[in-house]
């Protein structure tokens, strides 16, 4: 009798052990949100959890866009000047890394850009240059002593001041979605909002995932860099993409918070990779701002730095952190010395 249970309890677990030790299926879906392309790709053993993925991000979409008239965001914005509003507390720990990124980066990334961003309409393909006039004034709404969170609560005190949570938005957003694949128990994941990619754990074969960082130069051609990665996000921000054309003159979407001017310089790109999505986020699009050697002035003050590549017009130039991550490069990086 003994033996029949003992034989049972064997066939029970060798079973439950097959089912474990299965090679997972890899399932992709792809869809729209934070005004970009979506597309995340599990390995699973059905395709059920990305529809729960995507909700998260959806969810994520509706607090902090400031393209949603009913999101999070825009009411702290309508109510700028105001009063203080109780905000749902993702709302609260993308504002709360931003400020995070304002310190960092000594001021230059700045979530209260808003103001300054909406005069340049660099979404619309045209337009005349914002007056100096407007923009020193946009620039005074800047402040980022204008902005106060309190618990729950966010208060924009001065009346026009704009809350952009863009750079971080979608680095945020990524790391929430790999944090809530591993409570799934997803053990292999890609999340790519829109270029911004988020990699969770290895791949199934337990080799890194090899991401491809664009060329500005040819942004459809072949990849300026291959990166080995793993848990981690990856991401890039450049000048090749959003900008517009005013008498004959190129400007970027990335600006001066002290003047509000764009800037464009011979900086093409900024990766960062780092587990911290919006830390990756926000110190791509302040470097693309700051320039290389301000940059890693601002990482060489950092306790524990993420490892950064810089694409400029002639070379590119990577971190020391970053050279054993870098598989292969269209031509070969230069290593800053720190960190």
């Amino acid at each position: 009798m003994k033996r029949k249970i003992l034989t049972v309890l064997l066939l029970i677990f060798a079973g439950l052990l097959s089912l474990y030790l299965r090679e997972k299926e890899e399932f992709t879906k792809n869809g729209t949100a934070m005004n970009t392309l979506v597309r995340v790709t599990v390995f699973a053993d059905n395709a059920d959890v990305l529809d729960e993925a995507f909700g998260l991000i959806d969810a994520l979409d509706r607090k902090l866009s400031m393209y949603n008239p009913s999101s999070d965001l825009s009411y702290i914005n309508v109510n700028s000047g105001v009063k203080a509003v109780s905000v749902d507390n993702d709302t609260v720990s993308a504002v709360n890394d931003a400020l995070r990124l304002y310190n960092i980066t000594g001021g230059v990334f700045n979530p209260l850009i808003g103001a300054v961003t909406r005069l340049w309409k660099i979404n619309q393909s045209e337009g005349a240059l914002p007056s100096n006039e407007s923009l020193d004034y946009a620039v005074q709404l800047a402040d980022i002593n204008n902005l106060h969170v309190s618990g729950s609560t966010v208060y924009l005190k001065r009346k026009g001041c704009v809350l952009d949570l863009g750079g971080v938005a979608k680095g945020y957003s990524s790391t929430k979605t790999a944090q809530f694949l591993k409570t799934k128990n997803i053990k292999s994941a890609v999340i790519d909002l829109g270029g911004n990619v988020h990699v969770v754990g290895s791949k199934p074969d337990g080799t890194d995932w090899n991401i491809g960082i664009r060329n500005p130069l040819r942004p459809f051609g072949e990849p300026a860099l291959v990166v080995r990665v793993k848990d981690c996000a990856v991401i890039t921000s450049g000048n090749y993409e959003r900008f517009k054309n005013i008498n004959g003159k190129k400007y970027s979407h990335f600006f001066d918070p002290l003047t509000g001017k764009s800037i464009m310089s011979n900086l093409l790109s900024v990766t960062v990779i780092s587990p911290d999505g919006s830390l990756a986020d926000g110190l791509a699009t302040a470097f693309m701002i700051t320039g290389v050697d301000k940059a890693l002035d601002i990482l060489k003050a950092m306790d524990n730095p993420p490892a950064v590549i810089f694409i400029t017009q002639d070379r590119i130039i990577a971190t020391q952190n970053a050279k054993p991550l870098i598989l292969r490069s269209l031509i070969q990086p230069v290593y800053a010395e720190a960190p």
